[in-house]
C-alpha cells in the first residue's frame, strides 16, 4: 500500500473508487464485444449486493435472474442493441437483492475503445434512483392529499405565500365566475386588483406577523368592486418557526348566501353542533369565543352540548352576540340550495 510523505498508509485506485461509487450511490460495468461477458465495479456489486462475485465476469443470465420479471425482456433487447453495437441511449431496471429488497436503477452507456481506436465495447453507468423515485412518490401523494382537502374547503382561493407576501403559489381556484380573469396571485396583480383605499391596509398587512384575518375589496371587472375576505395561518417547521403562509379567501356577494348575524342567529338550523364546527374552523377555544362575544363560557358549553336550535336553549340576544362575534372572525353562515345551513370561511 502506497505511503504519504508522513508513513500514512494510502488508500488505493480501487479503494477510492469503490468509496466515490458507495457514496454517490452509483456503479461501473463494462460488457466486452469480445465474449459478451460483462466486468462490474465493486460499486456495482454493492448496488446489487452480489460482493461474492467481486473480480469474477458474470454473463447476461446472472444478471437476468436477479432483474425484476417485468424487466428481464427489456434488459435482453438492450443486451443485444449493445452487441449489435447500437445504442439503447438509456435503459431502467428493478433490481433483485438476495435480501428482498428492490433497488430502481437507471443505466446509461457509453463506447470504449481498443489501442487502435476501434470499438471493443460498452462502458455502463449504473445509478440507484430507488430513493429519488421513493421521494417523489411521497412528494405526489403529499400534493394529492393536499388537493383532496381544499377541495372539501368552501373557499374561492387557497393559496401559500412566502412570508413578505411577494411570492404566491395559488393552490386551488373554485369557478366562481366572479372571480378576476387575470392570475390573481402574483403579487403585482394581486395588488393592481385592490382597491384604491384598500391598498395602504394590504401593504400594512405584509409587515404584521401572526394569524390574521383581513378584508378588502377586490376588482373583479373594470369599476366593479367585491369584498374579499382571507384568512391567513403561518405554516411552522419543526422547531416552531413561520417558514410561510397558507391563506384562504372567499368572495362576499351579496345574495350569494352569506347571512347578517342577526338572521344567523334567529335560524332554527342554527344548533350546538354547528356552532361547535363554526368555533373549530376559526382554530377558536371556548375561552376565545366567550372573550370575543362576551357569552360566559358555561352558556356556550351549554350550548354545545345541546342538538336543538340555539334559540331554544338561549336568548336570541345570547345567539346574535355568539354569530356576530364568529361573523367578525371571518366565518359566514348562509344557506345552500336544499335550504340548509352551512359555514364557510
Amino acid at each position: 500500500m502506497p505511503l504519504s510523505e508522513g508513513g500514512t498508509p494510502l488508500p488505493n485506485y480501487a479503494q477510492l473508487l469503490r468509496a466515490l461509487e458507495t457514496m454517490a450511490g452509483v456503479g461501473f460495468c463494462t460488457l466486452s464485444f469480445a465474449d459478451g461477458r460483462v466486468h462490474a465495479s465493486d460499486g456495482m456489486h454493492v448496488l446489487a449486493g452480489t460482493l461474492d462475485q467481486v473480480g469474477q465476469s458474470i454473463g447476461i443470465e446472472f444478471i437476468e435472474q436477479r432483474t425484476h420479471p417485468e424487466d428481464r425482456a427489456s434488459l435482453v433487447e438492450s443486451f443485444h442493441m449493445l452487441m449489435r453495437d447500437t445504442l439503447p441511449r438509456r435503459r431502467d431496471l428493478r433490481l433483485l437483492r438476495k435480501d428482498g429488497t428492490i433497488r430502481r436503477l437507471e443505466m446509461r452507456f457509453e463506447r470504449f475503445f481498443g489501442d487502435d481506436r476501434r470499438p471493443v465495447g460498452w462502458i455502463i453507468c449504473v445509478i440507484d434512483r430507488t430513493e429519488e423515485e421513493s421521494l417523489h412518490k411521497s412528494l405526489t401523494l403529499m400534493r394529492q392529499r393536499l388537493r383532496a382537502v381544499f377541495d372539501q374547503l368552501d373557499v374561492d382561493l387557497a393559496w401559500f405565500s412566502s412570508l413578505d407576501g411577494r411570492i404566491v403559489e395559488r393552490a386551488k381556484q373554485s369557478d366562481n365566475i366572479n372571480l378576476p380573469p387575470t392570475p390573481l396571485f402574483t403579487f403585482e396583480s394581486w395588488f393592481a386588483a385592490v382597491h384604491p383605499d384598500d391598498q395602504a391596509a394590504v401593504l400594512a398587512n405584509l409587515e404584521r406577523g401572526g394569524a390574521r384575518i383581513s378584508e378588502v375589496r377586490i376588482e373583479t371587472t373594470p369599476g366593479h368592486y367585491v369584498p374579499m375576505r382571507s384568512v391567513r395561518q403561518p405554516v411552522l417547521n419543526d422547531a416552531g418557526d413561520p417558514i410561510e403562509w397558507l391563506g384562504l379567501s372567499t368572495l362576499i356577494q351579496p345574495g350569494h348566501g352569506g347571512l347578517e348575524p342577526e338572521a344567523a342567529a334567529s335560524e332554527e338550523l342554527l344548533n350546538g353542533p354547528l356552532l361547535r364546527a363554526a368555533r373549530n374552523l376559526l382554530g377558536w377555544t371556548i375561552p376565545v369565543l366567550a372573550e370575543q362575544s362576551g357569552v360566559s363560557a358555561s352558556t356556550i358549553m351549554r350550548i354545545e352540548e345541546a342538538s336543538a336550535p340555539v334559540i331554544e336553549v338561549a336568548r336570541r340576544r345570547t345567539a346574535e352576540r355568539l354569530t356576530q362575534a364568529l361573523t367578525d372572525g371571518g366565518m359566514i353562515f348562509h344557506r345552500t340550495l336544499t335550504g340548509k345551513l352551512a359555514i364557510s370561511l
